[in-house]
């Protein structure tokens, strides 16, 4: 009984805690930004979003949190040689394209 207690308190302040610091911008947000860009170079036909994920940045480079937006398929990037597989959108609304 006092592990489901211990185990219950501390998956009620993690979620508190996750809860205490949302996001600045939308998820929806984020996938405006994505077809937004997919449409401005017309490859909304054979190029959509599959999967959003919200990163938290910090670590060792101190990167700030951004929202990772992947397409279904990669495609020939502007760098040759390299392709693009997603945005990555800061909370400003400012991105980078995500290249292999």
């Amino acid at each position: 009984m006092k592990t489901l207690l211990l185990t219950a308190a501390l998956l009620f302040s993690f979620f508190s805690l996750a809860l205490s610091n949302p996001p600045s911008m939308l998820i929806q947000q984020a996938a405006e930004i994505a077809q937004a860009d997919l449409e401005s170079r017309s490859i909304q036909g054979t190029v959509f979003i599959e999967q959003i994920n919200y990163k938290k940045g910090g670590g060792i480079s101190g990167d700030p949190p951004y929202w990772e937006v992947l397409w279904n398929k990669p495609f020939p990037a502007q760098t040759k040689g390299r392709n693009e597989i997603g945005l990555r959108i800061t909370l400003d609304g400012n991105y980078k394209r995500s290249v292999k």
